[in-house]
């Protein structure tokens, strides 16, 4: 009977001091993996081989038609061309519609650097933007469709006074910055 008592106190002791002891977790590579891809200083480091991206303002009009919304967009290129195309993305301008010619006339240096623009940057006085296609519509989607192009171009190309053209014959002139932008229409 004194064994019997002994290999059961020996049993408890064992199942006792197991239970006490460290559990090993499963190895799970997913679940190691995404441990290491949180919060670590490696993962703050910027990869050396992405694009460098060029930040732009695309103005697009709202959905109540009464104004333009402000994206923001990163593009390889800041370029009249790379801009129109945004606007097509955001079905602002048709898909067919082409930079055909820009132009710029007259540099003068901007007393007024902002956050973003270098004090003493030159800006152009005027440029001229010469489209394949502008949709056509009422006097608010042409002041809207005008609003867009005007902003996006101006404040990205840094041109105080844009003509916009289509096929060579003019759809709006002298349009500038319009800094009163998501309350555009007013009617």
């Amino acid at each position: 009977m004194k064994k019997l008592a002994l290999c059961i106190t020996g049993a408890l002791l064992a199942m006792s001091m197991a239970a006490c002891s460290p559990t090993q977790k499963e190895n799970d590579p997913a679940a190691a993996l995404e441990q290491q891809s949180t919060g670590g200083a490696e993962d703050k480091v910027p990869d050396p081989t992405a694009e460098v991206l060029e930040i732009a303002s695309i103005y697009v009009p709202d959905e109540a038609r009464t104004g333009l919304k402000q994206s923001m967009e990163g593009l390889t290129t800041l370029d009249a061309d790379s801009l129109i195309a945004k606007l097509v993305e955001y079905g602002v301008l048709p898909e067919d519609c082409q930079v055909l010619s820009y132009e710029t006339k007259g540099e003068e240096e901007d007393s007024a650097a902002g956050p973003g623009v270098d004090a003493g940057a030159t800006i152009s006085a005027s440029a001229v933007i010469n489209l394949s296609d502008i949709p056509d519509g009422d006097n608010i989607d042409k002041q809207l469709v005008t609003g867009a192009i005007g902003n996006t171009i101006t404040e990205n190309l840094g041109v105080r006074s844009l003509t916009i053209e289509e096929n060579g014959t003019v759809f709006a002139d002298n349009v500038t910055f319009q800094s009163e932008y998501e309350t555009l229409i007013t009617e």
